[in-house]
């Protein structure tokens, strides 16, 4: 209500002071008298652009055709009257609407206001004071506007902040989740679950060994669906066909089913599957390192438990062949000196050949001290290869 009671009489101070040169805008002036119409010309002219309509019916097919900047409407009218049509305008135009009318009453005012006028000059009116109206009005509705159009696009800007921070989250989460994984199926899954909190389904086919995993949103992919996606999979690392795109690596294929009209859509969506089908074949191949590492860590384990067997079957026949080299030089000692009674040999003969003989099997058996040594390294050798046994 303020802004219908506000003195323009009052010099203007401030920005608002200074007037531009030329016509600042288009008024629209809907009056059905053709004096007022000309008058109103007359006074607006040089800083407006001027159009008249002679009715409320044709004020509303003048701003279907082109919309002004301002509507100056009359009340009383042949036809729908100055109220209706300024409530009519208001269904789809936001340009101010100013009534000109002789009803100066408080009355008249608040029907006006309810009609969604913006201001209201009686009849007759001062032509500087209805200027300087206009004036002002044109300019606080462009102030306006560039304020809603800054606000949409600052509200824009914060959205898509907002969305790309999710999408962020979403690919983050991923790459947390990925990493554990084990298997190229739970992989696979996860990136189908990571692409549905994206909102696009598609199919996933995670590749290894020259076997392929693919799955959908509603889980294996049937062989028919497998194999759309291993012909996709030839096509390049983006191709996009119709309303479907197709994202290849290596290891890792993700074929997009659905995709939105809007091209920036497209172009924002491209890039970060693209970043999460990368990410996904870093995965698949730490999955391929971790496999190979395991596979050889039990062959190496498999290895060592061998030879630890092997070895200790190994010192175990040393031992044997040691106490039955022992038994046999013994008995080859026996045997030399039973045969003493045979061979006629003197007393003093038959002590020199056994001293010779018992002195060679000492000698023999004297590499057998080596023993202690052997059994020293034995242990140590086969102590190393239980060592990975104990803390498997």
């Amino acid at each position: 209500m303020a802004e219908f009671f506000d003195d323009f009489d009052a010099p203007a101070s401030g920005p608002e002071a200074e007037e531009p040169s030329g016509p600042v805008g288009r008024i629209l002036v809907v009056d059905d008298d053709a004096v007022v119409q000309e008058t109103l010309r007359i006074v607006l002219e040089g800083d407006f652009d001027v159009s008249v309509a002679d009715s409320g019916e044709a004020c509303l097919a003048a701003v279907s055709a082109s919309p002004p900047d301002l509507v100056l409407m009359d009340i009383e009218m042949p036809g729908i009257d100055g109220y209706e049509t300024c409530r009519r305008l208001r269904a789809d135009h936001v340009m101010p609407v100013l009534f000109v009318s002789s009803h100066d009453t408080l009355e008249e005012r608040l029907k006006a206001y309810d009609a969604g006028g913006d201001d209201f000059v009686s009849k007759p009116f001062d032509g500087d004071l209805l200027l300087r109206k206009a004036k002002r009005v044109v300019a606080i509705h462009a102030e306006r506007t560039r304020l809603a159009q800054e606000k949409s696009s600052l509200h824009q800007m914060a959205m898509g902040f907002l969305k790309n921070m999710g999408e962020t989250g979403v690919l983050l989460d991923f790459i947390r989740k990925g990493i554990a994984c084990l298997e190229y199926e739970e992989l696979a899954r996860k990136l189908v679950q990571s692409m549905a909190e994206y909102g696009l389904p598609c199919h996933v086919q995670v590749r290894h060994d020259g076997t392929s995993h693919t799955f959908t949103p509603h889980g294996e992919a049937t062989p028919l669906e497998a194999s759309i996606v291993d012909k996709c999979a030839d096509l390049g690392r983006i191709f996009q066909f119709s309303r479907r795109m197709i994202i290849n690596y290596d290891l890792v294929s993700i074929l997009i089913l659905n995709l939105p009209d809007d091209a920036e859509e497209v172009g924002r969506i491209r890039d970060n599957v693209a970043i999460l089908a990368e990410s996904a074949e870093a995965i698949a191949e730490t999955i391929g390192i971790r496999k190979s590492a395991a596979a050889q860590a039990e062959a190496l384990q498999t290895a060592s438990r061998d030879s630890y067997h092997a070895i200790a079957e190994l010192r175990e026949l040393y031992r044997t062949q040691q106490a039955q080299t022992r038994v046999l030089m013994q008995e080859l000692i026996e045997g030399v000196e039973k045969t003493y009674v045979f061979l006629g040999l003197t007393d003093r003969q038959e002590d020199t050949l056994s001293q010779t003989v018992r002195q060679s099997a000492e000698a023999v058996l004297r590499l057998f001290d080596l023993a202690l040594e052997f059994d020293k390294r034995f242990d140590r050798i086969l102590a190393s290869l239980s060592a990975p046994k104990s803390g498997a």
